[in-house]
C-alpha cells in the first residue's frame, strides 16, 4: 500500500507500485485539499469565465456553454468521448498503472478543481486492477487526452479494459467541471519516462560493474581513475565515476598498457554523463509526479475570497523533451565505447584466448555475431537519439501553434531500454565468457559489488561450443534490468 498525499512521491516507489499492481490509498489530506479545490473553482467559475468549465475546449474556447444552453452533463460527456481517441499498440500494464498513479497523484495537489468522487474512482480503479486500454499515438507533448479521456470511458464503463472487461461505473455520470480537469495532464508522458528512468538508472548501475569486468579482463591500467585524475575531471559525476571505477578495481595491479584503448580509460566521462542526464531528468521528474499543471490551474480558498484559476502553458512538456533528448544522446554515445568493448573481448591480443572467446582455433565463431546484435542494438538506440524536442506543429484552427512532443521522446525511451538492456547484457556474456576461460576467480576482485557481479555471472551458461546463443542473450539482458544482477548483495 502506498499512500498519495499529492506533495512527494519517491520514482522508485512509484515504479515498484506500477510493476507490483500495490494498493493505493489516498491521504486525508490530499482529500481535503481536492474539496477544496473544487470549491475554490465553483466559486471562481460564478464571477468569470472558466476554459472548459463554462466554455468549450481548443478552438472552441470562445463557446460559452451557458449560452448555448447545453446540460451541465452532456457537453462533460462530449468533451470526454470526443477526446478518447488513440492509434497504434495498445501499451503495456507497467505504464498503464504508472499514469493511473501519477494522474491521482497530480489531483491530489489540488489545483485542478475536479470533484474529490472522481479521485476517489480513479483510486478505485488502480486498486481493482482493472486497467484502460491505452495505445501509442494520441499525445503530442501538450497533455495525454486521449489516454485520459480513454481511463475517464473505462470508469464510466463504456470502455472495456485491456483485459476486455467491463468495469461497475463507480460514477453514475460525468459532470462537466470534472470532464477537463480530469484529463488536463500529461501523466502517461511522464510514467513512461519514469519507468524507462527508472530501468536504465539499474542498467547504469550494471553497466558500472559490467564495465569493470571487461576492464579486468583486458587487464586495463587502473590509473585511468586514481584520485589525481577524478580530482582534475571537469563534472561532479565525472569525479564520482571515477572514485566509483578505482574502488571497484581495487586489487587489480597487473596493467597490460602504459595506455589504454578509449573504450576502457574514457568511462569516468562516458558513464559520468550517463548519470549526470540521469539525476537532471530525476529532479524534474520527481517535481512533475506531484504537479498540478491542469489548465487552468485552480487556487486560494473559497472560504476567504482568495479563490482564483490561471489559464496557462505549463502543459507544455518543454523541459522533459530536452531532458530526455539529453538523456537519448549520453545513452547513444555511450553504445560506441560498449561495442568497441565487446570487439576487443573478442581479439587475442587483448584477452590471450582464442578469437571471438571461441572454444578453440579451429575455426569455430564463438561469440562472432553476437557483435552483430549489439550493434544492431546501438542503432536503434542512436535512431531514437534524434532529438524529438525540435518537431512543433499547429493544431485546431491555430488556436494550439506549437506541441513539445514530449511524449514522442518518452515513448522512444521505453523502446532504448529493451535495445540498451541487450547491448549491456552481451557486455556481461563476453566478459564473463573471457574470465571464464582465463581460469579467473572472484577471490581477486576486493569490491563485494563488483564479486557479486561476478557471481552472478556465473549463473550465465558455461558452454563455450559454438550453439544457439539466444537464450544467453535473453538471460544476460534480463539480469542487467534487475538491481544488483537479481542476485542478493
Amino acid at each position: 500500500m502506498i499512500e498519495i498525499d499529492g506533495r512527494q512521491l519517491g520514482l522508485a516507489a512509484l515504479a515498484a507500485a506500477a510493476a507490483a499492481a500495490t494498493q493505493v490509498r489516498l491521504a486525508p489530506s490530499a482529500l481535503d485539499r481536492i474539496a477544496e479545490s473544487q470549491r475554490s473553482a465553483q466559486a471562481t467559475a460564478k464571477t468569470r469565465p472558466v476554459y472548459g468549465r463554462s466554455t468549450g475546449v481548443g478552438a472552441n474556447r470562445s463557446v460559452n456553454l451557458n449560452r448555448v444552453g447545453e446540460g451541465a452533463d452532456v457537453h462533460g460527456l462530449n468533451l470526454l468521448r470526443s477526446h478518447a481517441v488513440d492509434a497504434g499498440r495498445a501499451l503495456d500494464r507497467e505504464t498503464v498503472r504508472a499514469m493511473l498513479i501519477i494522474r491521482l497523484s497530480q489531483l491530489a495537489a489540488g489545483s485542478s478543481g475536479i470533484s474529490p468522487a472522481v479521485a476517489q474512482a480513479l483510486a478505485g480503479l488502480i486498486n481493482a486492477d482493472a486497467l484502460p486500454e491505452v495505445r501509442e499515438f494520441g499525445g503530442i507533448g501538450t497533455a495525454d487526452l486521449p489516454a485520459l479521456s480513454g481511463t475517464a470511458l473505462t470508469l464510466l464503463g463504456e470502455r472495456p479494459t485491456m483485459d476486455g472487461q467491463n468495469v461497475a461505473a463507480p460514477l453514475e455520470g460525468w459532470a462537466t467541471e470534472d470532464a477537463l480537469p480530469f484529463i488536463s495532464s500529461n501523466a502517461l508522458t511522464i510514467a513512461q519516462a519514469v519507468v524507462a528512468h527508472q530501468k536504465l538508472t539499474t542498467l547504469l548501475e550494471n553497466l558500472t560493474a559490467v564495465a569493470a569486468l571487461s576492464f579486468a579482463a583486458m587487464s586495463g591500467n587502473r590509473e585511468a581513475f586514481s584520485p589525481h585524475v577524478a580530482q582534475a575531471a571537469d563534472t561532479a559525476s565525472v569525479a564520482n565515476m571515477a572514485d566509483v571505477l578505482y574502488d571497484l578495481l581495487d586489487g587489480h595491479h597487473s596493467p597490460a598498457r602504459i595506455q589504454d584503448p578509449y573504450c576502457l580509460r574514457t568511462l569516468p566521462q562516458v558513464l559520468g554523463s550517463l548519470l549526470e542526464e540521469l539525476e537532471a531528468l530525476k529532479a524534474l521528474l520527481e517535481r512533475l509526479v506531484v504537479a498540478g499543471h491542469e489548465n487552468p490551474l485552480v487556487f486560494g480558498s473559497s472560504q476567504d475570497g482568495s479563490n482564483g484559476v490561471a489559464h496557462h502553458g505549463l502543459f507544455q512538456m518543454t523541459t522533459l523533451g530536452r531532458r530526455v533528448d539529453a538523456l537519448h544522446l549520453a545513452v547513444g554515445a555511450a553504445c560506441a565505447t560498449i561495442l568497441r568493448r565487446i570487439d576487443l573481448l573478442c581479439d587475442p591480443s587483448y584477452t590471450g584466448l582464442h578469437p571471438f572467446l571461441a572454444a578453440d582455433d579451429a575455426g569455430q565463431s564463438g561469440v562472432m555475431m553476437l557483435e552483430y546484435v549489439a550493434a544492431a542494438s546501438a542503432g536503434r538506440i542512436r535512431a531514437s537519439a534524434q532529438p524529438t524536442s525540435l518537431q512543433t506543429v499547429v493544431l485546431s484552427l491555430g488556436a494550439e501553434e506549437d506541441a513539445s512532443f514530449g511524449s514522442v521522446g518518452t515513448s522512444q525511451l521505453s523502446a532504448t531500454v529493451e535495445a540498451f538492456s541487450t547491448i549491456v547484457g552481451i557486455e556481461f556474456l563476453c566478459a564473463m565468457r573471457a574470465l571464464r576461460l582465463q581460469g579467473r576467480s572472484r577471490a581477486e576482485f576486493r569490491s563485494e559489488r563488483l564479486r557479486a557481479a561476478f557471481d552472478a555471472g556465473l549463473g550465465l551458461p558455461a558452454n563455450v561450443q559454438d550453439r544457439d546463443l539466444r537464450g544467453d542473450v535473453q538471460a544476460a539482458a534480463g539480469m542487467v534490468l534487475r538491481p544488483g544482477f537479481g542476485c542478493p548483495m
